[in-house]
């Protein structure tokens, strides 16, 4: 195990030297404590490269590739780095055998945001949330705190380059820039934003996001020294957290009306009586609380409006003819062309609200007895029979037939 350890860290460790030799570095690996440019306390990195630019000047990389059979502890290390900081142009790396491959290490310092741009990132959050997009509103929430997270670390000398997050959130908070709380917060957000970010969709629990923003809040409080970006701080907060409240509103706008859908529909098949009951309760159950009142009002007058429409549908129902196909009307009916077919389909639906029929032009025929009519669609009449309750469609002929099968062409005529 020991060995195959080793042969990863040197594998590594090749891999880096050929990276930056390919971007014109002069690297030494393994240099001794005189090929070093400053005192480092017996310190002996895996590589040292340097690097004149024109622009720029010296940039000089002091890179240690920590496996677990390096024990080099996070404190020793951080020594280091500040040591490193104090001298312009250098910089620490750390590079664990778990964290990102070797070709996207950064060359030079990583483009980390300022301040200022990470609170302006922070202020985008509140738009997020107002158009309920909670689930992008928390994993762009996240990308601010992780980015906020390497700044501090940048601030305090903490070697971050090459680091995983959760290495990094570790490192903070055995250097004591994280509490065990805020440690505790951070480690069940990353476990949800992981969860987002590798496409497991979830609705996230309503606390989590409200939970995650205070933190992140106080961390940039914290972490910040100019008192304008404090005060930007604060009045983005007070965007966010109106974002949340109009989103908890019309959240809870929304369950209201489906609770009294769903309660007006079933106190629709209890007898009046019990259904008045039922609201009785309702009302003395919620009127004491916020907006109890409006709730109530809304409920009844949903009641009563799905009570009217109801008596109608059921008024209509009950005043439905039945509609009937006779054997040659049905074998006209088929041999229809789609379209035609559809056309009077419809029509024939219309009879079923007989005598108040008014989508078609009806006419009774004259020559037959009381209950014989005649209904005009296109170039097509349908001859029908009306019964109490019921109608008979006897025949679907075009106007051509109609004589030929009836000899009722001049009283047909509509």
């Amino acid at each position: 195990m020991i060995d195959n350890t080793k042969n990863l860290h040197d594998e590594k460790v090749a891999s880096l030297i050929k990276k930056y030799r390919d971007q014109g570095f002069i690297v030494i690996q393994n240099p001794k404590a005189d090929q070093l440019p400053f005192d480092l306390d017996n310190y002996q990195p895996d590589i040292l490269a340097t690097k004149n630019e024109h622009e720029s000047g010296l940039i000089g990389l002091i890179i240690e590739v920590k496996t677990s059979i390096h024990p080099v502890s996070v404190e020793r290390l951080q020594s280091v780095a500040e040591e490193i900081s104090r001298h312009p142009g250098w910089r620490f790396l750390l590079v664990t055998l778990e964290d990102m491959e070797a070709e996207s290490l950064p060359g030079t310092c990583e483009e980390l945001p300022s301040w200022e741009e990470l609170i302006n990132y922070f202020s985008q959050v509140s738009k997020l949330i107002e158009n309920n997009n909670i689930e992008p509103a928390f994993l762009f929430l996240w990308s601010v705190f992780e980015g906020a997270l390497r700044k501090r670390a940048v601030d305090v000398s903490i070697t971050i380059e090459g680091l995983l997050c959760i290495k990094l959130i570790k490192s903070m908070y055995s250097l004591g820039e994280l509490s065990i709380s805020e440690f505790d917060i951070i480690q069940a957000c990353l476990e949800q934003r992981n969860r987002l970010a590798h496409g497991y969709i979830q609705d996230l629990d309503s606390q989590v996001l409200p939970t995650f923003i205070t933190l992140v809040v106080e961390l940039l409080i914290e972490w910040t020294y100019n008192i304008s970006e404090t005060e930007k701080i604060s009045v983005v907060l007070r965007q966010i957290m109106a974002s949340m409240t109009k989103n908890i509103q019309e959240n809870t706008a929304q369950r209201n009306q489906k609770f009294q859908e769903i309660l007006v529909s079933v106190l629709q098949n209890e007898p009046t009586e019990k259904k008045d009951e039922i609201l009785a309760k309702v009302k003395h159950a919620v009127e004491k609380e916020e907006g109890g009142t409006n709730f109530f009002n809304e409920l009844q007058h949903l009641s009563d409006e799905y009570y009217d429409t109801s008596t109608e549908a059921k008024n209509q129902q009950l005043n439905k003819n039945e509609i009937i196909l006779d054997y040659n009307a049905q074998i006209a009916l088929d041999a229809l062309q789609t379209q035609e077919k559809e056309k009077i389909s419809h029509a024939i639906s219309y009879l079923e609200k007989l005598p108040d029929c008014s989508e078609i032009e009806v006419s009774q025929l004259n020559s037959s007895p009381d209950n014989d009519f005649i209904a005009k669609v296109g170039i097509y009449r349908i001859i029908f029979e009306v019964q109490p309750k019921k109608v008979t469609i006897i025949d679907i002929v075009n106007y051509k037939r109609i004589e030929m099968l009836f000899g009722l062409l001049e009283k047909a005529k509509v």
